[in-house]
Formats: structure tokens, sequence, C-alpha cells
């Protein structure tokens, strides 16, 4: 993902952010009213948010000034993998647009698209090799290879493992599938830009740091790393945009 393109794919966090540490953080209170799978994990006491707060006392302090971050649970299904491929490289209203112009058409639904030829696919505004991509995507779940159901059973290597085999999938697609639809507290998204430009103001960094040392630096959040994921996303976003879930 191009850092041109964060503004209208993720939240994000600004240059003047203050760093301040707390002795402790009370517990993340539970939620009231139905939760997603997302919401239990993160934001239960206990939960996913709380333990990495207790890990690192920055993200102690962040939840302390921003709060938690608001659910942004997707469903676990075909679409979510679509728009995930239709947005890449592009901005959000074009993915948005050619998203809409397939459901127009009829042409949003796996079963449809598996029988589809990539030019058809491309009257709705798609790339030829997104095209190829959906129709991969759609043959793999129609025929059965690919059971999105049973990825809530597997542990999050071998989810990663299963969806990047995949033509079109890559980590940063899988692990975007991995937290917001299986709600996977520890995907993290090393080439995310946004979680890259966050991690250099939270730890008041001189200069981005690169998807190697995202890798470093999330060492100590696991397995809550997806969860740090959602905080850096949260924390860019209203620091930088005043951003709200609607703009995601």
């Amino acid at each position: 993902m191009k850092l041109g393109q964060l503004n209208d794919q993720i939240n994000a966090l600004a240059p003047g952010a203050q760093r301040a540490y707390l002795p402790s953080v009370k517990p993340i209170m539970c939620y009231v009213g139905a939760m997603t799978v997302m919401q239990e994990k993160l934001l239960n006491a206990g939960g996913a948010l709380d333990k990495l707060a207790a890990l690192d006392a920055d993200i102690a302090a962040a939840i302390a000034r921003f709060g938690p971050p608001p659910d942004r649970s997707l469903p676990a299904n075909f679409d979510t993998l679509a728009r995930s491929i239709i947005g890449q490289q592009i901005s959000r209203s074009a993915a948005t647009s050619i998203w809409t112009r397939m459901q127009e058409q009829n042409l949003s639904a796996a079963d449809v698209i598996a029988s589809k030829s990539p030019d058809i696919l491309m009257l709705a505004g798609l790339s030829r090799r997104k095209a190829e991509y959906l129709i991969g995507i759609a043959d793999e779940i129609t025929s059965g290879r690919l059971d999105l159901d049973a990825l809530h059973g597997l542990p999050g290597d071998a989810v990663q493992a299963r969806l990047v085999e995949i033509r079109g999938i890559g980590a940063w697609t899988a692990d975007y599938f991995r937290l917001f639809a299986l709600g996977d507290m520890d995907a993290w998204p090393v080439n995310d830009l946004a979680l890259q430009e966050g991690m250099k103001r939270l730890k008041q960094l001189d200069e981005r740091p690169t998807a190697k040392q995202m890798e470093t630096f999330g060492r100590p959040w696991q397995p809550y790393r997806g969860a740090g994921a959602l905080m850096l996303w949260h924390i860019y976003g209203i620091l930088v945009r005043r951003a709200t879930i609607t703009d995601i």
C-alpha cells in the first residue's frame, strides 16, 4: 500500500503526539450490549488490549488518552476478501465505486464471479490482473477448496499459510482478513505503512521503521500484536484526520 493512500484506507498518528507513562491503567470495562468477536477478544476485561497495556507503557498511555479503538469487524466471507483485493493500490473512493458497479451488474457473489471471464469483470472497472485474482479466489471458495468457516478453528499461522497459497492474496491481505474478519488478536501486517508511521510516533523514532524493524517492535507484544495494530490505527486517525469509523 502506498503512503499516499493511507488517509483513504486506514486511520493514523500525528507527528506532535505526546508520550506519557502511567503506573497502571484500569482494565477496559465490558461492552454493553451485543459484541462482535473482535470486541469480545479486544475489549473484555482481561482481554487483548488489557494484556497489551500491561506489556507496554506507551500503549497503556495511549489507551488512557484516546480510549480503546472502535469496532472494525468485517464478515468472514468472500466479500471481505474481494474488497481487499479491489482496494489494493487505489483510493478508498475508487474501490467503493468499483464494488458498487459490480453489485449493480450482479458481479459480487462468489458463484457468479467464478463463472465469468476477466473481460466481463473488467467492465466494472477492474484491471485484468485483479479480475483474474477475484475469479481464482471465487473458484477456491465455490469448489470447496477454501472453507472460510473452517478458518475460525485454525491457528493464525495456519490461516496465513492457507490464504497466501491463493494467487492474489499476499501477506497484507491475509493479515487483514485474520484481524478484521477472524478477530485474530496476533495478526501483524508489518508492511502496512500506516502501522509503521504509527509506531514511529508511538515510540518517538526519528524515522519510520521498516517491516523488519516492525517485526522486532512487535515481538514483545505477542500474542496481542493485532490489538496493537488496531490501537495504532486508532491513534493515527484521531490525531491526523479526526477520523471516525465511517472514514475507514
